[in-house]
């Protein structure tokens, strides 16, 4: 948050951000850190029905490989489509009028799919769904960036991304369930009438999720900022401190002002343009992962002898392992440093996925399911946040949508369309081959040249200034 509105007083605002970075987890943030999960529970559902949906269709419908693939994809093409205005909607109206717009659309969408007749109308309905997600996917990392105190930031998303990446094994439950209740032709419409359940998340994520705090600030909302902090502060059990000042805050706000108007132009320059280089590729690698595993994985556990029900199920209990990798992940950055805890994340990953590509006895497969589900499916607390922490307030919502639009349009279009074609040309050990060395080249760049963001304030990690120059600046 760089530039504030002439007439308010900076002094203030340098106050409440400085005794809203002192404040524990409360009940009411642990209330946000639920609805997050609510948030992500449902996006989890519409996104997580696409790969066990897939996998019944093949066969129902004899879908070619370019099919399969363009289908695979819909929803992503979609969610990047989505996420070019929600990051500048994010910014100009807020962050909880978009989620809440967000939901609202992609579950009707979803809704609709189990009506789809045929190929295209399921693609065409998946495409616009697509869009509603990606308003809504990257919000919870930006949200608890801005909400959070530094030294509990990365846990609090952790412990949110480890529900969400959980999550995703209920569709493919929900897909088991359908494939053993009723008959293939209508077993793959249940996860869509099911996807209508995020409906009523709508309900509690209206009446009790706030808006950003840092938000709020930047569009000179004083006093709704002050009353939320004096709430936590009486929760917590501390002191209206109003002469609170933190001289580290009052450095980057006085001296990294810049018009947001221009905002996407000043990411183009540095020290922006580095950063978002480094983030971007190891989202990008994170989610190559991700991708293939949630979309392909039943598919892939079938070329290797599994039986279509127990691939689904090896696929979603993975995702219940990586959620508990979410939470250990964010834990540890929090103490450790967000640098060396990626960048072992992504080794062990890669590890996982090499056992995967040379592995065939029982003990092997389960190693290499446990590390690329607990390390390379859990990454992505430390993944995302590490976005939101490279840009100040007005820049942060287009900042994350951006770099999440550019990975996702790498990941989850690009590479992910091709699957189907490697798969039958090259065979499954040959992309995991290729996973191993994506996870590690990419996560690179990020552990030797980017900045250690645990423990900074968000003001200060988003700063354009070098940290030499504010702890220069606060001791002089």
């Amino acid at each position: 948050m760089q530039q504030f509105h002439a007439h308010t007083d900076r002094r203030i605002q340098v106050n409440l951000l400085s005794r809203l970075d002192r404040i524990p987890i409360t009940k009411t943030i642990v209330g946000v850190i639920a609805l997050l999960a609510l948030v992500w529970l449902a996006e989890a559902f519409d996104i997580g029905i696409v790969g066990p949906v897939l996998s019944t269709l093949e066969k129902t419908w004899s879908l070619s490989s370019w099919q399969t693939g363009l289908l695979a994809i819909s929803s992503t093409l979609g969610v990047v489509t989505g996420m070019i205005p929600a990051g500048w909607l994010a910014d100009r109206i807020g962050r909880r009028r978009v989620v809440l717009f967000g939901i609202l659309f992609f579950s009707i969408l979803t809704l609709l799919g189990a009506t789809a007749s045929n190929y295209w109308l399921l693609l065409a309905i998946r495409l616009l769904a697509g869009i509603g997600e990606g308003a809504v996917l990257p919000m919870p990392y930006l949200f608890l960036s801005e909400f959070v105190n530094s030294r509990r930031r990365a846990v609090s998303v952790g412990y949110s991304n480890g529900i969400l990446t959980a999550a995703y094994v209920i569709p493919n439950l929900a897909s088991l369930w359908a494939l053993h209740t009723f008959a293939p032709d209508f077993a793959w419409r249940m996860p869509f009438l099911l996807g209508g359940i995020p409906l009523l998340m709508l309900i509690p994520i209206y009446r009790w999720l706030p808006e950003s705090p840092r938000y709020l600030l930047e569009n000179n909302r004083v006093g709704e900022v002050q009353t939320m902090v004096e709430r936590l502060e009486r929760e917590a059990g501390l002191q209206h401190d109003t002469a609170l000042y933190d001289e580290r805050v009052a450095v980057t706000l006085e001296q990294d002002a810049f018009d947001s108007w221009i905002a996407l132009r000043t990411m183009l320059r540095a020290p922006y343009l580095g950063r978002s280089l480094m983030v971007v590729l190891q989202l990008t690698a994170a989610l190559i992962l991700f991708y293939i595993v949630q979309v392909f994985g039943p598919s892939l556990f079938l070329s290797r002898g599994i039986a279509t029900g127990n691939a689904i199920l090896y696929a979603g209990i993975m995702m219940v392992v990586a959620g508990v990798g979410s939470v250990v992940q964010g834990y540890l950055s929090d103490r450790l440093g967000r640098k060396r805890i990626l960048f072992g994340y992504a080794v062990l990953a890669a590890a996982g996925c090499l056992l995967f590509a040379f592995g065939s006895s029982a003990p092997l497969l389960i190693a290499a399911g446990f590390l690329t589900s607990f390390f390379g499916l859990g990454i992505f607390p430390v993944s995302k946040l590490s976005v939101a922490e490279q840009y100040p307030t007005e820049l942060r919502g287009r900042g994350v949508y951006l770099n999440e639009m550019t990975a996702r349009t790498l990941s989850g279009i690009v590479t992910t369309y091709f699957i189907p074609f490697l798969l039958k040309a090259e065979g499954s050990s040959f992309i995991f081959i290729g996973i191993s060395i994506v996870l590690v080249a990419f996560s690179l760049p990020y552990f030797l040249r980017a900045r250690e963001t645990a423990r900074v304030h968000m003001e200060e990690a988003g700063t354009r200034l070098p940290f030499q120059l504010i702890e220069a600046e606060v001791r002089a």
